[in-house]
């Protein structure tokens, strides 16, 4: 009699088969199984991302029916909810039946490529319609809670948040609902443990973007992400909404801003609107539009470096948004890994946007493109080569937070040679036919105890990339040689730069 009891009761307490409840519980057993099936640990349900994968779902029904929501959709669900993962991995699976959608989600045995170790998963139902959302996360930081909605004039909270492994070096940016960007001090940490706390102020009604940066094995990265509201306590859908600018021409203006004040808060120079670079920009977004694509690489197979063709572009990077307005989409760049690291490339110094608006679905869209460069397509030929490739790698440096090198005659010299030498055999060798490099370092620095070599060919000095000797803070002294001239593998009037390092007790 106990036992049938408590079968009743499991029964009871069962959800119906076609319910919301019902399809999560099989749809998260699916995500348990896969991940254990290739032998990868099964990532831990988490109630924030589970209410943010509802509300999405549930918004997937009627708000944005074709596609995956948009970056700043997803981050406002997520900070809604009370999470802080920056970025989730997303699948969106839709379907006319209830039965279709479960059944599509079990048939899929990709999202388990990439590690995760939290989850949430949402289903939301309509007539017959039915969808289903899971959001993926590997999360590095544990933030202890912090208010959304902050129902002051004005406030300081206090942030605190716990490092997990590999993570290190954190540092805490603030976006006001003006677009300018501000570092927060943190707070003594006790024996350098790995929680930390700052304490942040809100002095002006609006929406605040508060992320959480450190340094993990692939480098600099947002380890957390979220948006407080201060003002009186709304729903969603009663809030004020992002004042979008709806042309070309005012876009313009409010994105440089957006992306100097990131730059500026990361103590690094503004970028400079350049013409040329804007019609590149501009054209670009609009084919986007005309032929319904959106990639870095257009159907033709074209890419910018064939769109900068005939422009002094000499090294240049692309960012591409797409939301519903310029700001979302500039919002979904910024907090992307590998577009955030155009914003932040010391290298850049010239930038242009191109914003097309369209309409799908009965929905406003931007398509915006960001395009840098290290020089001015129309700019002369530097003055000062030499020169150009030490600021340069000065610039690099300090990003790195790294102590500035000495400039070495020594090495400056030898640098010189060597890259005459490869020159001449037209072969960027970091052994061009000589004695081992390092030899000759030591030879005219005895005291050298390592040393390292850079080599590039280049259109202009300004476009040395950093490397992994230039970050190796035991690397204090520097040197560099550049020649110009023909060649026949890199094409005429190329620079061909050495960098010698060494580390100087």
């Amino acid at each position: 009699m106990i036992a049938l009891a408590l079968l009743s009761a499991v029964l009871a307490a069962a959800p119906a088969p076609d319910t919301p409840e019902a399809m999560e519980a099989r749809a998260s057993e699916h995500v348990v199984t896969e991940f254990e099936r290739i032998g990868r640990r099964a990532p831990a349900p988490d109630p924030s991302l589970g209410a943010a994968a509802r509300r999405l779902a549930r918004e997937a029904l009627t708000l944005y029916p074709t596609g995956a929501p948009d970056l700043f959709t997803l981050t406002d669900a997520v900070s809604d909810s009370g999470a802080a993962d920056p970025s989730p991995r997303t699948l969106v699976i839709r379907a006319w039946a209830h039965a279709h959608a479960i059944e599509t989600f079990e048939a899929r045995r990709d999202f388990n490529e990439e590690h995760a170790s939290h989850y949430g998963l949402g289903v939301a139902f309509d007539d017959a319609r039915a969808v289903i959302v899971l959001l993926l996360v590997d999360r590095k930081v544990e933030l202890q809670p912090f208010p959304r909605i902050i129902t002051a004039e004005k406030a300081a909270r206090t942030l605190c948040a716990r490092w997990s492994a590999p993570m290190r070096s954190p540092e805490i940016y603030v976006t006001r609902p003006d677009g300018e960007v501000e570092r927060a001090s943190l707070l003594a940490r006790a024996n350098g443990g790995p929680t930390f706390c700052s304490r942040l102020t809100f002095n002006a009604p609006g929406t605040y973007t508060v992320e959480v940066v450190g340094i993990g094995d692939a480098g600099p990265e947002v380890a957390a992400l979220f948006l407080t509201d201060l003002g009186p306590r709304k729903q969603r859908d009663d809030r004020e909404p992002t004042r979008e600018p709806t042309t070309v021409e005012d876009a313009r203006p409010v994105l440089y801003e957006r992306v100097n004040a990131l730059r500026r808060a990361f103590r690094l120079p503004e970028l400079t609107p350049d013409p040329t670079l804007e019609q590149v920009a501009q054209r670009y977004s609009a084919r986007m539009g005309h032929e319904g694509f959106f990639a870095h690489v257009a159907p033709d197979g074209s890419s910018l470096t064939s769109r900068l063709q005939g422009s002094r572009y000499i090294r240049a990077g692309e960012n591409l948004g797409q939301a519903s307005g310029p700001l979302a989409a500039h919002f979904g760049i910024e907090h992307s890994p590998g577009h955030r690291k155009n914003l932040l490339d010391p290298a850049f110094h010239f930038m242009g946007v191109g914003v097309t608006f369209q309409e799908l679905g009965g929905r406003k869209q931007a398509i915006v493109t960001e395009v840098f460069t290290t020089a001015s397509p129309g700019a002369p030929e530097p003055a000062d080569p030499l020169a150009d490739a030490y600021d340069t790698l000065m610039r690099h440096r300090s990003a790195l937070k790294l102590p500035p090198m000495a400039r070495s005659e020594v090495l400056e010299r030898l640098a010189r040679q060597h890259a005459q030498r490869a020159l001449e055999l037209d072969q960027p060798s970091a052994q061009p036919g000589e004695a081992p490099l390092h030899e000759r370092v030591f030879a005219v620095l005895p005291d050298a105890g390592t040393a390292a070599v850079d080599f590039y060919v280049v259109g202009d000095p300004s476009a040395i990339p950093d490397s992994r000797s230039l970050a190796d803070a035991t690397n204090n002294r520097v040197g560099v040689g550049v020649v110009r001239g023909d060649s026949k593998r890199f094409g005429r009037g190329q620079y061909w730069v050495a960098v010698i390092y060494a580390a100087v007790p």
